[in-house]
């Protein structure tokens, strides 16, 4: 395919504190390799005054927006490009790459910018074919509505509460800057101050005690740089995963949270899981809910399915 033409252009978000600034130095590299592959390249560099959601919202309708960060970040990104129609084209630049992983991405930025040079040119001589190439690779993303007493914020992960929120926690206060190692210590440092606590959830309208030690919602089925939580979780087929652990001994819960951030998850009975489209949490009020590894809500809150919520470039 002859690389001549119409150049397409696309908007970088670019974070300045994911991964303690791996974003803001591999930046210059990327945009490098995308305009070298045909991209017209448009960069803002954003600071924590600055909201991605708004500026990705407030670009044309089927513009390209890349968000390079963590999958906080990505996910404001989203949120903005699902208000301007907007593509969607998330890149690795945070310590856990959950979204990235989940699509298939991987967790290399650099990989992820030569893999969409090719895409920069709009060929006169081919262009048929340039534009269903390019079409190949745009897809529906699903989401979740997190609704609080803080407002609507769109999650694309895992909603996580109980232990696993607590894990969070400390993974993002610890100063290491692997995602796997970082979650991995913070789920083991979490029980030494945990445990399980009364959780009353209503699903798809029917009222649950989700007591115990993990209590989360799934869209992506993947958290803390790496981890695999629900396997069954796909992120175009419009319904979300319950997980659950319950109000297992400590003796009896190591082995299932050992299985869990070895990425098998799927191996332990323990482990349930069912599909769901609305997901509310009324106890206990204040319990703090984490997603896409930032603090989304605290209880009481409601997850709704987001079906197509963006459309995304892989």
């Amino acid at each position: 395919m002859a690389a001549s033409g119409v150049r397409r252009s696309i908007l970088l978000l670019v974070s300045s504190m994911s991964a303690g600034g791996r974003s803001v130095r591999l930046g210059p590299r990327i945009v490098r390799i995308l305009r070298g592959g045909g991209w017209e390249v448009a960069v803002r560099l954003t600071t924590p005054g600055d909201d991605p959601a708004a500026i990705a919202g407030e670009v044309a309708s089927g513009s390209f927006v890349a968000a390079l960060g963590g999958d906080g970040y990505l996910g404001a990104v989203a949120r903005g490009c699902h208000e301007s129609d907007a593509i969607f084209v998330p890149m690795p630049g945070g310590r856990g790459n959950d979204l990235c992983r989940a699509l298939g991405i991987g967790t290399d930025p650099l990989v992820r910018a030569r893999s969409l040079a090719p895409l920069g040119f709009s060929s006169d001589e081919a262009g048929a074919d340039s534009s269903e190439w390019l079409a190949s690779r745009v897809r529906p993303l699903d989401g979740m509505w997190v609704r609080s007493r803080d407002g609507v914020r769109l999650a694309l992960g895992i909603v996580s509460i109980g232990l696993d929120a607590r894990a969070n926690i400390l993974a993002n206060e610890s100063s290491l800057t692997s995602g796997p190692l970082a979650y991995g210590y913070g789920a083991f440092a979490a029980l030494a101050s945990h445990e399980p606590t009364e959780i009353v959830a209503t699903v798809d309208g029917v009222e649950r005690n989700m007591s115990g030690w993990i209590a989360s919602v799934s869209n992506s089925g993947r958290f803390g740089g790496g981890i695999t939580l629900v396997d069954s979780s796909d992120m175009s087929d419009g319904v979300l995963e319950v997980c659950h652990v319950g109000p297992l001994s400590l003796s009896r819960a190591l082995p299932v949270l050992a299985r869990v951030v070895a990425g098998r998850a799927k191996a332990h009975p323990a482990i349930e899981v069912e599909s769901a489209r609305v997901v509310s949490f009324a106890a206990p009020a204040g319990m703090i809910a984490m997603a896409d590894g930032d603090r989304i809500a605290s209880i009481p809150f409601t997850v709704d399915v987001a079906p197509g919520v963006v459309s995304v470039l892989v």
